[in-house]
């Protein structure tokens, strides 16, 4: 599996894959000494990325509670989450930046960032000996990206308008009558931070 980590140019951040992970992941440390991040799993495993991230982009993480993970694979949205990252410098980051467990409406959320990416780099390659380090997007245009099947009904449903009842609900003497309830579900958040411009 190659990772790219992204930007967006008010520094959103997030990591693609060039395919799905095994199992979910649940956080991503980064180490500002080494510049290596690496993604921790629900069943305790990890894998350590083998490519540092550019000191340039340190300053935009920081500013990042939560990085989108996603998967784009045959040119496919596959898998798209949100997941804190933490610093091993500054164990008490998250809780000072109020990290949560990510956008109401995830799918929307990556949609609206891998469309707005504007720089990045590679993080992880499989095969560090091919140096072309070509992007995990391959050909495909990040503004053209759609969902693959599995996902495409999901991701309609968190941006479809949610209207609330407009009448009062059924009642009458001794039937406790009152207005229907209702929330309103929004579409995509963005959760960007930061104020930093890069170039791919």
């Amino acid at each position: 599996m190659d990772i790219d980590l992204l930007f967006t140019d008010d520094g959103e951040a997030g990591l693609i894959c060039s395919e799905n992970p095994m199992t979910k992941a649940v956080g991503v440390l980064f180490d500002p000494a080494s510049g290596l991040l690496t993604l921790e799993y629900s069943d305790m495993d990890f894998l350590e990325m083998n490519i540092p991230v550019d000191s340039e982009f340190f300053g935009w993480l920081d500013h990042s509670p939560l990085l989108h993970l996603g998967a784009v694979s045959g040119g496919y949205i596959a898998q798209a989450y949100q997941i804190p990252i933490m610093f091993a410098d500054d164990p008490y980051r998250g809780k000072a930046l109020g990290a949560g467990t990510g956008a109401q409406n995830p799918l929307a959320a990556f949609d609206y960032f891998v469309k707005d990416c504007v720089s990045g780099q590679p993080v992880h390659r499989e095969d560090l000996s091919d140096d072309s380090f070509g992007c995990v997007l391959g050909d495909a245009v990040p503004s053209s990206l759609e969902f693959a099947p599995h996902l495409a009904r999901r991701h309609a449903l968190e941006v479809a308008p949610k209207a609330a009842p407009s009448g009062p609900g059924p009642g009458g003497p001794g039937l406790g009558g009152s207005s229907g309830g209702g929330g309103q579900r929004g579409g995509g958040q963005r959760g960007g931070t930061g104020s930093s411009k890069g170039k791919k």
